[in-house]
């Protein structure tokens, strides 16, 4: 947006300059805006100061305006400006007060046109600010509404750009900052301690009871990020802790059911990896965005859909290989490789399944329990047979597979409950499928009672799939009519239960 230049008062000109000053208001308030006023008086910065800083934010993006004390007067009057300023006037005060302030907290209407829409977490910033900040306003949308980005579909595709990202983005130089509270090391390890306590906690009690907590430290720590003053190696080992908390949002987004958000959770954890030259987490991230993509690809009708879906997961783990760089750790490696074994199971290639099983169980052959970082031993042994057991029994190979799903649920330790229904659900089916519908059912029956005790959209949908699966059984069999049921009466207590929050 260019400035007008000094000329004749015409009518047409003295509305390009309201435009470009800020001072037209797209209507008044009718009354004041204390929130702005409290924000000014916190900040102790002048109605010329502000003014100037927002002339100032909207020249670093290319955006020249002529805001003026005027203009910041009818603000606090009430008037709401026109897009950017809001935005400017929140982005001049979070640098103030060292905090993130958005646009609703000045007072204003949110108002934000597609092309600027910030919340849309899809797009790779090419700088470390802009990614912080997308984090932050994802977080906060998120905490802030209940239905954010409920209805919004899934896109495997959205993965790709990312993808490409991480293989050519150099990571960020100079991480350091001097702003506001200074943090070191110390502060940096009791986020990594909260993080492991947060994730086995979401294992064991599923993230429908956790995510909020996740979520509100995500924000919390994604601002310590732009408002914190620390060295270089705090700063890379904070936007390391940070981009965890943004994976684990991401993680519990996707175990609520809602996809779309843990979508652009894991594209910005994989900005914020890189950006910390942390190139093992990338490749950990991208093993994640396959593994959704996977699980996704499952539940889709259409055959393209599902190859699509195959042939995106395969990418993506093999792009997690080339972002290692040839220094993946032997258990790294081994998940990326059984990960892009999923993929292929999902196209139906039974031959190239068995060559990425035998690849990812030779790399885990030499893995040793002291060796790698420590959000790493969340992938075990245990962990290991469920993916490949999975595998070969999609690529043909059901008895095989079996032996590694139920070896899996024999090795998860006890906090696992949620891991332990998804195997109890996959030997239940397959048990089915051989025919022995007692063994069957009392497996059904034990994943049942493993999902009364987390609170996870996926077990009840692995539940769902179970139950259309023995549906056609049920006049044959009096443990298969108690298994239907009980699923039954499971589904519909939650379904009450999810009704009552949406209502609330």
């Amino acid at each position: 947006m260019a400035a007008d230049t000094p000329g004749s008062t015409t009518k047409s000109d003295q509305t390009s300059t309201q435009d470009v000053t800020g001072m037209g208001c797209e209507g008044h308030a009718g009354s004041r805006n204390p929130a702005l006023r409290a924000l000014l008086d916190e900040s102790r910065m002048s109605n010329a100061a502000l003014a100037r800083a927002v002339v100032t934010a909207g020249a670093e993006e290319g955006v020249h305006l002529g805001t003026n004390t005027t203009a910041v007067k009818r603000m606090l009057d009430g008037s709401q400006p026109r897009w950017p300023v809001p935005r400017l006037v929140a982005k001049v005060l979070s640098r103030s007060l060292r905090r993130e302030i958005s646009v609703t907290d000045c007072g204003f209407d949110d108002r934000a046109p597609a092309t600027d829409d910030l919340h849309d977490g899809l797009n790779c910033s090419g700088t470390l600010d802009g990614t912080v900040r997308t984090v932050v306003e994802l977080s906060g949308w998120d905490m802030k509404r209940r239905k954010f980005l409920l209805g919004t579909a899934f896109t495997a595709a959205a993965f790709s750009e990312p993808a490409l990202f991480a293989l050519t983005v150099p990571p960020v130089e100079n991480t350091a900052r001097v702003a506001g509270k200074r943090i070191g090391m110390a502060d940096v390890e009791i986020i990594n301690e909260h993080i492991a306590h947060l994730r086995r906690l979401d294992h064991r009690y599923g993230s429908g009871r956790v995510r909020e907590q996740v979520v509100q430290m995500l924000h919390r720590e994604a601002n310590t990020v732009m408002h914190c003053t620390y060295s270089e190696r705090t700063g890379k080992a904070l936007l390391g802790a940070v981009a965890q908390t943004s994976w684990l949002a991401g993680a519990m987004a996707a175990d609520v059911g809602r996809h779309s958000l843990a979508q652009r959770y894991y594209i910005q954890t994989l900005n914020l990896a890189m950006s910390a030259g942390d190139r093992l987490y990338a490749a950990n991230v991208l093993s994640h965005m396959s593994r959704l993509t996977v699980q996704i690809g499952h539940g889709v009708e259409s055959e393209r859909d599902r190859l699509g879906h195959a042939r995106q997961a395969v990418a993506l783990a093999r792009a997690g290989q080339e972002v290692a760089n040839g220094k993946a750790t032997p258990v790294l490696s081994a998940l990326l490789r059984a990960i892009e074994a999923r993929g292929h199971a999902l196209s139906g290639d039974a031959n190239t399944t068995r060559a990425a099983v035998l690849e990812a169980e030779r790399h885990y052959e030499r893995a040793r329990p002291e060796e790698g970082p420590p959000w790493l031993g969340f992938y075990t042994e245990a962990e290991l047979a469920a993916d490949l057991g999975r595998c070969l029994r999609d690529a043909g190979e059901p008895e095989h597979g079996t032996r590694l799903i139920a070896q899996a649920l024999d090795g998860y330790e006890s906090w696992r409950v949620r891991s332990r229904c998804f195997v109890q659900t996959d030997l239940a089916t397959a048990h089915l499928v051989g025919r022995d519908l007692e063994q069957a059912a009392s497996l059904g029956q034990q994943a049942v009672h493993t999902a009364t005790q987390v609170s996870s959209t996926r077990t009840l949908d692995r539940l769902r799939t179970l139950q259309r699966q023995f549906r056609p059984l049920r006049a044959s069999s009096p443990d298969v009519r108690e298994l239907d049921e009980r699923i039954s009466d499971l589904l519909n207590r939650n379904k009450a239960r999810r009704d009552e929050d949406i209502a609330t």
